[in-house]
């Protein structure tokens, strides 16, 4: 009996740290295309570039606390276009799991709103 509890213990204990690294992901994941969207739908209402990026910007810094997120690229706010698109680029700290960082990318499109006056 104590034999098969040293044996396997180890294996039980290596699969927990795992289910919790994999559920950290997933969530690091979750909470980067949330702030994605977000980003998107605060660049979708703005004036101009500029504001798009700045909101695209408060809206991230507002959804995301505990990662390190490089600037939003808010792409298709230009004449013509009928969409802004948000890529976000965030690393989540996993040394306490002994895993280091991981990068995770979010995607986000939001149609731009054709009744506000834009200034390209």
């Amino acid at each position: 009996m104590t034999v098969e509890f040293v044996l396997l213990a180890p294996l039980l204990i290596g699969l927990m740290l795992f289910l919790f690294f994999a559920g950290r992901v997933v969530e690091a994941h979750g909470q980067v295309d949330g702030a994605a969207r977000d980003a998107a739908r605060a660049a979708s209402i703005a004036r101009t570039l500029g504001q798009a990026d700045a909101d695209a910007q408060a809206a991230v810094n507002a959804d995301i606390h505990s990662a390190q997120c490089q600037v939003p690229a808010v792409d298709g706010f230009t004449p013509g276009s009928t969409a802004v698109t948000v890529t976000l680029n965030c690393s989540f700290d996993l040394t306490f799991l002994s895993f280091g960082t991981v990068t995770v990318t979010g995607y986000a499109v939001a149609p731009l709103d054709q009744f506000v006056a834009r200034t390209f």
